[in-house]
């Protein structure tokens, strides 16, 4: 019989004598019970799913490469049937507090599967997802064994690279053209890690020559099979007879992810129309604080009648004050450390500052989606490094770069590294590894709580004082809640309402006074992604409304510091589990 068979048959037994004891030792039994299975379920998930278990650490699994094919999927879905149907056999309501979130976590998580599997199916157009180079890239840098043994897992991994690609491009049927282009660019780019650096890892290793003969043969034929998965697509990408598949996924499929991927309360439909009305206040907002910077600006000159062109006018005088592409990288750097200084004098987090955290420049790999992001230490990895990576702005055209550094310019661009670094992303992702309670909250992350929590900790830093309230970060501030908005606006508009690119690039660039370069990178984003972009201001809108509910309940008792270290003690949980269980007690 086979574990997960047994641990169903033990998962029955200990519900049925549960139902016979007790409260107190129910519950204590029902969790008992509940993470025998979850343990079980986890080590099963990273055998199914090896290269998964590679971002968040797992080790165990490394070695193994699932070569994609239709029958691959079929056992996926068939492997988290079985696991749901294990998980009905638990009590949930005789389980604890915080047992019932991990188990509606796991629950949307494996709904969540079979629906990408069987109904989305992104296996078939996302040419993007077949890509070796990020899962060597981690095999090799992470501190999970010594170099030898990383070295010998990323050779058995890659010594079925060839057939890897191959079954690849067998999988695609109707690619979206998007997905092709971005796909070329990221398996190129990845390329550079079986370069120089990784041949001078294998000559100061102690590997036998067999061995390291072995590993750099396994290396050559990865190198190889990207280079024809690479020039395939180049071949899909230039005929001019292809049928590419849309990449606007229509508003049925947009549901039904939405509902998975941000586990929220709104409709995709109220986060649109609720989007639609904040707007107008960030407007009342933004013309007061433009009247009132006018004359600094513009001394002498009269205003324009149109109150959003003389936004927009002032907007490009503080734009202007941003580094050169040389020096952004620099300049963020100096921002990160001021920043932690900043927490600690204003008591806001329970933080230890000489947890590292590392910026630089975004490896090659991980290009093509934004400026800036995060990168944490796997879950199952207690220590090592959480990175801020910046791109190299002086690999952009010279147009692109002074589009990017006037979007993120002196002020926008600190409210970028408090976004992606501190106290954002960066932040919550250490809290996330070190003070969760359950892993689970660490490897199946709900996306709008973690960029909820990075657009939350914009504003909130500015209340308390960050920027010294100087109305030119206020009113910086205010255009990228605009930024926020508009991403659930175009992300519905272009995935559900099939509006065409001009509208959307005059509402993010009219409207919401983007950068005609930002509002390019974040149409490309839009045309990639789905529903990820409603996730900033789902997220945020929940933790702003949980913050004045838990206030409320506090009372004398409230303190901010409080808040965030209870908050961020959840683990990147959809914030309405974290809200039931902040409220309830």
């Amino acid at each position: 019989m086979k574990f997960s068979s047994i641990l169903a048959t033990m998962v029955l037994v200990a519900f049925v004598a549960a139902c016979n004891t007790p409260k107190s030792e129910s519950v204590d039994q029902a969790d008992a019970t509940f993470s025998a299975l979850e343990t079980g379920l986890l080590d099963a998930y990273w055998k199914q799913y090896p290269s998964a278990s590679i971002a968040i650490g797992y080790g165990k699994y490394y070695d193994n490469l699932v070569i994609p094919s239709p029958e691959v999927y079929t056992s996926n879905i068939a492997f988290t049937q079985h696991w749901l149907d294990s998980m009905k056999t638990i009590g949930y309501d005789q389980l604890s507090d915080n047992n019932k979130i991990s188990y509606k976590i796991i629950r949307n998580q494996l709904e969540s599967d079979i629906w990408y599997q069987s109904v989305f199916k992104p296996q078939e157009w996302d040419a993007s997802l077949y890509n070796l180079s990020g899962d060597s890239y981690y095999i090799i840098h992470q501190p999970y064994a010594p170099l030898d043994e990383r070295l010998k897992t990323l050779s058995k991994r890659l010594e079925h690279a060839d057939e890897y690609y191959k079954a690849a491009l067998a999988m695609l049927h109707e690619p979206t053209r998007e997905h092709i282009g971005l796909s070329i660019m990221q398996n190129e780019g990845g390329l550079s890690i079986f370069g120089a650096e990784l041949t001078d890892s294998i000559a100061v290793s102690k590997l036998t020559e067999e061995e390291k003969a072995a590993l750099q043969q396994n290396v050559t034929k990865t190198v190889e099979a990207i280079k024809v998965y690479v020039a395939e697509l180049k071949k899909i990408q230039a005929d001019p007879d292809y049928k590419f598949r849309n990449y606007a996924i229509g508003k049925d499929l947009f549901a039904q992810k939405f509902k998975y991927d941000l586990a929220t309360d709104f409709t995709p439909e109220e986060l649109y129309n609720k989007a639609q009305t904040d707007k107008k206040y960030y407007y009342g907002q933004m013309i007061h604080i433009a009247d009132t910077l006018w004359t600094k600006y513009y001394p002498g000159k009269a205003k324009p009648a149109d109150t959003l062109a003389m936004v927009q006018a002032v907007i490009d005088q503080i734009s202007n004050q941003h580094a050169a592409p040389e020096h952004f990288f620099d300049t963020l750097t100096a921002q990160v450390y001021a920043l932690k200084k900043f927490i600690v004098q204003k008591d806001l987090f329970d933080f230890d500052t000489t947890y590292p955290i590392v910026v630089r420049i975004m490896p090659a790999y991980a290009r093509g989606f934004s400026v800036a992001s995060a990168e944490f230490t796997p879950p199952y990895q207690k220590q090592g490094e959480t990175y801020y990576n910046i791109d190299d702005l002086t690999l952009y055209p010279k147009d692109k770069a002074e589009g990017v550094l006037r979007e993120y310019n002196r002020y926008s661009s600190q409210l970028l590294s408090i976004h992606e670094a501190v106290p954002g992303h960066c932040v919550q992702g250490i809290y996330n590894n070190k003070k969760s309670p359950d892993v689970v909250r660490s490897v199946f992350q709900n996306g709008a709580m973690i960029e909820g929590w990075a657009v939350y900790a914009e504003a909130m830093m500015l209340e308390n004082g960050w920027g010294n309230h100087a109305p030119e970060m206020e009113l910086i501030h205010a255009k990228l809640k605009l930024r926020e908005l508009a991403n659930v606006i175009i992300d519905y508009d272009i995935q559900c309402l099939g509006k065409p690119k001009e509208d959307i690039m005059h509402l993010l660039v009219k409207e919401c006074f983007q950068t005609t370069a930002q509002a390019e990178e974040k149409y490309h984003r839009a045309t990639l992604s789905q529903v990820q972009l409603c996730s900033y201001y789902a997220g945020s809108s929940a933790i702003q409304d949980l913050r004045e509910a838990y206030k409320t309940k506090m009372g004398d008792g409230y303190s901010l510091k409080n808040f965030h270290e209870t908050f961020l003690s959840f683990g990147s949980s959809p914030v309405k589990y974290i809200r039931e269980n902040m409220l309830s007690k």
